[in-house]
């Protein structure tokens, strides 16, 4: 590889500049966010609750589920019986599911 060869520098200096001719910049004050209103606790009174509308086609169902904990209670049982082996855990729900949906 070739060397890189300096320029000379020359022998004239520069004045020094004084203090007072120098003047740094000040930095740039930030800008201030707008502080965000304090979140008021909302209070209803009983007499302005307001009820939502419910469509009866949305309450009744033709085919009953069983409950979560019913379900936990049949897969743990399905778990037992086949002599406590992981690995099964959702064929064992779904099949616990499965088994009390047709139980009723």
């Amino acid at each position: 590889m070739a060397k890189k060869t300096a320029t000379p520098r020359s022998k004239t200096t520069t004045p020094q500049a004084d203090a007072t001719d120098v003047v740094a910049a000040a930095p740039k004050p930030r800008a201030k966010r707008a502080a965000k209103p304090a979140a008021s606790p909302v209070v209803a009174e009983p007499d302005t609750l307001v009820q939502p509308q419910v469509d009866e086609t949305t309450l009744v169902s033709d085919e009953w589920e069983p409950s979560d904990e019913e379900i936990r209670v049949r897969a743990y049982h399905r778990y037992l019986e086949r002599g406590g082996e992981h690995g099964m855990d959702f064929e064992d729900w779904i099949q616990a599911r499965h088994e009390l949906k047709n139980k009723r």
